[in-house]
C-alpha cells in the first residue's frame, strides 16, 4: 500500500483541479477522435493503425489489451493513470484487476460487448471509500481493434479519475455503463467529456 502523489490527488487546489480536468478531458477526446479516423469507412480500427506518437499527450491516459476468452481482456500496454490506482506495473495484468470482486461478472459482461458486438463501451466507476482512501469516481472508456487478421481480439481504452487517490490499490464498482454498437461507416468523432465529481459520457451528434 502506497500514498500516491499523481494526477488528481492534486484536487483540493482549484487552479491545478481546474487545470488537470481541463488536460483529462482534451485527453479523452483525443483518443476518441484517433479512433473514429482510424475507423472511418472500416467500422473497427486495425491495433497495428495506431501510431502513439499521433496521441502523444494522451498516453498518460490510454491503454492497449488483447482478449483471452469470453470477457475477459490483459493489458498490454498502459500510462501512468491505470498504474497509480493500481499501485504497480500493470502490463501482462487482467484488465479486470481494477475493479471491485463484486461486479466483476458485470464487467466481464461488458468487455465481452466490445469484442462480440463490436461495440464503443463506456464504464462511470466508484472507487470503493474505506480509510485513506477517499472518494474517487472514474471513467473507463473501452475501443474495439482488429488484429492482423481481422478479429476483433484488441483494444484501446482511456482512464481518467476525479478525486483523491489516496493509498493504492484502488478497485472500483460499476455505477452506469453505456454500449454503443460499431456501425459498418464509423459515426461522427463523439466528444465525452469529465466533470468534477462524477464522470460523464457526452455524445454529440450535431
Amino acid at each position: 500500500m502506497g500514498e500516491i502523489t499523481w494526477g488528481c490527488d492534486m484536487f483540493g487546489n482549484p487552479l491545478l483541479e481546474t487545470v488537470l480536468t481541463q488536460h483529462q478531458e482534451r485527453a479523452v477526446q483525443a483518443v476518441d477522435r484517433y479512433w473514429h479516423q482510424l475507423a472511418a469507412g472500416r467500422g473497427v480500427a486495425k491495433r497495428s493503425a495506431i501510431d502513439p506518437s499521433v496521441i502523444q499527450d494522451a498516453l498518460e491516459y490510454a491503454f492497449v489489451g488483447e482478449r483471452l476468452s469470453e470477457g475477459h481482456a490483459r493489458v498490454r500496454v498502459a500510462g501512468g493513470a491505470l498504474i497509480a490506482v493500481a499501485d504497480m506495473e500493470v502490463a501482462g495484468m487482467p484488465l479486470a484487476v481494477m475493479i471491485a470482486p463484486k461486479d466483476r461478472a458485470k464487467f466481464t459482461d461488458r468487455v465481452a460487448h466490445v469484442f462480440d458486438d463490436p461495440a464503443i463501451v463506456t464504464l462511470g466507476l466508484t472507487g470503493d471509500v474505506k480509510f485513506g482512501q477517499p472518494p474517487l469516481s472514474a471513467q473507463l472508456r473501452l475501443y474495439p481493434l482488429t488484429d492482423d487478421q481481422g478479429r476483433v481480439t484488441r483494444m484501446m481504452g482511456t482512464f481518467v479519475t476525479v478525486g483523491r487517490i489516496g493509498s493504492s490499490p484502488r478497485r472500483f464498482t460499476i455505477e452506469d455503463a453505456q454500449t454503443e454498437p460499431v456501425r459498418e461507416t464509423a459515426p461522427q468523432a463523439s466528444r465525452p467529456g469529465i466533470s468534477r465529481g462524477h464522470l460523464r459520457l457526452v455524445v454529440s451528434n450535431a
